[in-house]
């Protein structure tokens, strides 16, 4: 019976340190989400802020045309 308890208690135990580590890794996610979605949202006001897609460097068509 004892022993019972004891692999009762050492499975309690690696499940909350698992949990621990889960709970962590969430919020390293959710921090690099926000990043990326304040990273998009600058560049969606850069583009608009840019014009027409014609006019953005790089779509224009050379000279020789």
């Amino acid at each position: 019976m004892e022993e019972r308890i004891i692999k009762l208690e050492t499975l309690s135990a690696m499940q909350d340190k698992i949990i621990v580590s889960l709970n962590e890794e969430i919020f390293r996610q959710q921090q690099d989400h926000a990043r990326l979605l304040r990273r998009i949202n600058t560049l969606e006001k850069k583009m608009a802020e840019s014009g027409e897609p014609d006019q953005i460097a790089g779509n224009e068509r050379p000279p020789h045309y």
